[in-house]
């Protein structure tokens, strides 16, 4: 099902709440436009590379896997192609160039090369830089630039990873038909955090 036969339906189950109009204006709001600047559809490319950095925020440990093992390098080119505008999108293919850029000068060698070590360090620099941001973004007045690249894909790992069953079966603690609801349950130390 593709997002223009989503927002049909839901006016069909509104009970024609919206208006042709307004549904013409929704689905715009939706729908990327078809002459973008960039084309998103470069992003399949660079998948790999995707799946290498966030599986550098979430390495598999011992006894579960990682991001990439959980697929949140198709996940995350997924979410950038339809649901971020067209100007996010190219900061997003920006960001991993400049990864690629600093890898190359600091170690002479591709992201996917690097030791987990290696990767680390690059990412301390990228995290500074997204902390400077955040803070400058919070002072300053007037237009606001996009989050920095690297807010954008730690979110979208975090999403990607703990939303997906590795992330909420295997890293989480879960329960396929919980009992009943309690509001509050405190963990036990080295308990994991519930996924349901």
């Amino acid at each position: 099902m593709n997002r223009r036969e989503a927002v049909g339906r839901a006016a069909f189950l509104l009970g024609g709440a919206l208006t042709f109009n307004s549904l013409g204006a929704f689905a715009e709001g939706v729908m990327p436009p078809n002459n973008l600047p960039f084309d998103a559809k470069l992003l399949n490319a660079e998948e790999d590379l995707v799946a290498e950095i966030a599986d550098t925020f979430i390495p598999d440990r011992k006894d579960v896997p990682g991001a990439k093992a959980a697929g949140v390098g198709p996940f995350i080119v997924m979410m950038i192609q339809d649901c971020y505008t067209s100007d996010i999108q190219a900061h997003f293919a920006n960001g991993l160039k400049k990864i690629e850029e600093v890898s190359n000068t600091q170690f002479k060698k591709s992201f996917k090369a690097l030791t987990l070590a290696e990767r680390e360090s690059i990412f301390k620099l990228f995290k500074a830089e997204a902390e400077a941001q955040r803070k400058n973004r919070s002072t300053q007045s007037g237009a606001i630039a996009p989050p920095h690249f690297f807010q954008i894909f730690s979110e979208l790992t975090y999403l990607g990873y703990y939303t997906s069953e590795i992330g909420a079966t295997k890293a989480l603690r879960y329960v396929h038909i919980p009992v009943r609801y309690d509001s509050c349950v405190p963990l036990q130390p080295g308990q994991k955090a519930w996924a349901t």
